[in-house]
This record gives structure tokens, sequence and C-alpha cells, in this order.
């Protein structure tokens, strides 16, 4: 065999087969046809030979030798000559002709394509300095925290004699026309409840501002605007609409002191200040964790920058599918049938969508996995072990072959982590400059326990009245 390197971690491979190995393999394909091929008025396997032949076609016959045999070579010659093959396997040259060259008995040479494991080379990744979007600690994180759940705990009063005003809950009637004219049914509603709060999003996000100042009874007309659906890829085009408001109603929060007896209602502290310092503590280490994801995303854009790989269509494809798989497990997980909804074109988009995710997927772990090899970087027994276990306990019980690669996964997954840990060390981290980000109020692990909703919500919600009811446990942290 002669083999030639190509672009995308490929090998062309030459090979020339006997005239003996042909026809052997010839006889074997024949010989599997007639065990297996079923002809009217016989039993499987006892039809004459000339008949299933002449069934068959010659042509037909040929082309399937071929092609096992070409299989077979290849994955012969890849074993006796250690190639690490991966797949991609493709015949090189105009099939027709190939298959007149192709005769039984006769020494047959063809040429073909595969995708190999890359050679990877890592030459810049210590000593670096690497610019970063750090994440910091917002000392205001828990007051805002705590002010959000203290709001959902407040009493409703109604209010009759003032207009509406920021942090009131009001009640509407919305009636949105498009420039028609026609009733937007999706924007209108007889009754909508909203929270009148400048950092809560409304999806009219016009219509807050105007509510503010509005008296019981009180009707207005605004123009409003929402982002109009168009185009993959284009700029969102605002749609102008027309909303006719009406005030149905103001209620304003009566709150609830943020005192010890509100920390023993609502958590599992029995003080304010407990509780304060757990969910200060909790939001630091929690900026921390953010901090250091943002510097492992830094690093490994700057190691994928600076030491380019050529990567295999094979890799970049397996991993793609897998992206694409864990997306419709998820979305199986919430009552969708898939059956319904799937097809071989929706799969193949979501494949290609997925594609520059992967890409970089596969790109870093080559590199993690080159750098761990070239500094001795090696996981203990004991850790190997430990995931092993966590994934068996996911999986439950595994064949010995799976179970054998499920531990080369968890090898190569708490290799990485520890090479990518050591390469933090390793190299030099600086913000950049007036991009700090600072840590967002949300929701918080053990924060107040009969509150799981996020500080931002995404839809107006209307806080429910204070209750002496004790939940049972705290919302984690996302």
């Amino acid at each position: 065999m002669a083999t030639e390197p190509r672009a995308n971690s490929q090998l062309l491979a030459t090979i020339e087969v006997s005239g003996a190995h042909s026809q052997q393999v010839y006889n074997q394909v024949v010989n599997d046809l007639l065990r297996h091929t079923q002809l009217r008025g016989f039993r499987k396997g006892k039809a004459p030979r000339q008949l299933v032949l002449q069934q068959i076609g010659k042509e037909r016959l040929r082309y399937v030798a071929m092609e096992k045999l070409i299989e077979d070579t290849v994955k012969a010659a890849v074993e006796k000559n250690n190639i690490p093959y991966l797949g991609n396997l493709e015949l090189q040259g105009d099939i027709p002709e190939i298959l007149k060259q192709f005769q039984p008995g006769e020494n047959f040479s063809f040429s073909v394509t595969f995708d190999v494991e890359p050679e990877v080379t890592v030459t810049a990744y210590k000593g670096l300095t690497i610019e970063y979007n750090p994440v910091t600690y917002n000392p205001e994180t828990v007051e805002k925290l705590l002010q959000r759940h203290q709001r959902e705990h407040a009493t409703l009063i109604p209010v009759e004699d003032r207009p509406a005003q920021w942090g009131d809950d009001v009640t509407l009637k919305l009636v949105t026309k498009d420039e028609n004219g026609e009733v937007v049914k999706e924007l209108s509603a007889d009754e909508l409840p909203l929270s009148l709060d400048e950092e809560q999003p409304f999806l009219i996000k016009e219509i807050p501002a105007a509510v503010v100042g509005m008296s019981v009874g009180e009707a207005k007309t605004v123009t409003v605007s929402i982002a109009e659906e168009v185009e993959e890829g284009k700029a969102e085009i605002p749609k102008q609409l027309t909303a006719e408001i009406e005030l149905l109603g103001i209620k304003a929060p009566e709150l609830p002191p943020l005192d010890d007896a509100f920390a023993a209602e609502h958590s599992e502290f029995s003080t304010m200040a407990e509780l304060r310092a757990y969910l200060e503590q909790n939001h630091q280490e929690r900026a921390e964790n953010q901090d250091k994801k943002a510097k492992e995303a830094a690093l490994i854009d700057t190691l994928i920058a600076q030491n380019p790989v050529e990567l295999p269509k094979t890799l970049i494809r397996k991993e793609a599918d897998v992206k694409v798989r864990t997306t419709l497990m998820q979305i199986q997980s919430q009552g969708v049938d898939l059956n319904k909804i799937m097809t071989e074109e929706l799969y193949e988009k979501m494949r290609q969508e997925a594609e520059p995710g992967a890409v970089k997927e596969v790109h870093s772990r080559l590199l993690l996995r080159a750098i761990a090899r070239q500094e001795g970087i090696e996981p203990s027994p004991d850790a190997v072990e430990e995931r092993l276990n966590r994934y068996k306990e996911v999986l439950g019980n595994q064949t010995a072959k799976d179970l054998e690669r499920l531990r080369e996964f968890a090898h190569d997954e708490v290799q990485q982590e520890e090479a990518l840990n050591w390469l933090l060390e390793q190299n030099t981290f600086q913000p950049v400059q007036s991009d700090t980000a600072t840590e967002q109020p949300t929701a918080t692990a053990k924060a107040p326990k009969d509150t799981q909703t996020e500080a931002v919500a995404e839809k107006p919600s209307k806080p429910q009245k204070r209750s002496g009811k004790k939940a049972s446990s705290a919302p984690a942290q996302e």
C-alpha cells in the first residue's frame, strides 16, 4: 500500500490486490448470495446457482464483490500499517470505469481516501497573556435578590386615589391593532395583569411607561413597535402597531420588613444576618466560578487561534451528531413527539447549524489531549473511577464493551479538565478594557425557600399576597 497525505487529515491510499485474492472474495460473495437469496418456487438457499446469478445480474454481482474487496482490503491494510483510521472511505476515480477494470481472478489496483487521526502539534500554550471579560461579585446582588423576594411576598392594596406609578401592579384591557386596523389577538387581552417594573421587560416595551400616570378608568392610545419576523440571518425590522389601553385597576405593594421573621419564614435560616451572610458567600463563589469559566473560554479561543489543526470531517460530523441528539433528547423530555416533527431535512439542517460549535469542540479537545500528553498530565485511577461511577449511576448496567468505552471517555474527560486547570496556572489573564462583567442577581441556591423565579423574568408576573406557608426546600442556583 502506498499512501499520500491529503488536506483535512486525510490519506490517499493506493492498493493492489492479487488475482487470487480477488477471485476468493468474488467466490465468497457468490456463495453468500446463494445462501441468502430466495426465489419463487425454491426454499431460501436452494435455488440453482445459474438461476440466482441470472436473477442478480453479473454487473451487480461484480459491484458487490468489488465493494467488499475494497472495504476488506483497506481494513486489513490500515491494521497492518498501524494507521489511525477514522472513516469517510471514498473510492477515487470514475466508479463505472473502475468496475470495468475489476475482473475476478485478475490483479486489481484502486485508490481510496479516508480520514485519519490528525497530527496535533501544540507550540503556543504557555506563558501567554490572554485578554478576557472578567466576572466580579456585585455587592448589590444580594440586596436586589432580597428586595425581589420581599416584593413577591408583598400584600397588594387596591389604590383609587392616585394614578399608577412605578412599582404598582395594574390590570389592563389591551387591544392591539395592526396598520390596517385589524386586532392582533396574540397581543390583546380583556384583563392583563402587569407589574410596573422598570427592570422587568415586557413584550410590548412601550406599555409600562404609558400606563404610569394613568388613573383607574382612564383610556389611552399609543403607538408601539414589536420585532417583525424576517428571514434568518437578516436584521429584525420593527413593526408599528397601535395599542388601546384602559386601566382597570391599581394595586400597591405593602412590603413586609426584611427582618428575622421574614428570614425564618421564607428560608432555612433563623435570622436575616445569617441569610445575608449565606447569600453573600453563595454569590461570591458563583462569581468566582463564572470568572473561571470566562478565563477558560478565552484560553480555548487563544489556543485554537494560535495552534491550527486540520480537522477530519469524521470527527466534526460525529460531534455535530452528538449535539443534535442532545438537543432532540431535551425536546423529547418536554413531551414533544419527535416522530411528528422530525424529518431528514430538519435533522440535516440541525446538524449544519451544530457544525461550527462541533468544529470548536473537536479542535479544543485535540489540543488539550496533545498538551496533556506533552506535559505528562495523567489523571489518577481514583479520579477516573469516581467519574466512571458517576456515569454508571446515570446509565445503569453496561456491557463489558460499553463499559470499557465509558471508562475511556471518563479518563479523557478528567484528563482534559486537569490539563485546562494546569493551563490556567501557566498563563496570564488580564481584563479587556471597559468590559468587566458583574454577577447578575439571578436565582440563588437556598435563597428564600418558596420562591424560585429569576430576578428578571421574561414576562411580568403578578405578586402573591404574603403567605404563612413554609416551603420545605430552597431553590437551586442556576
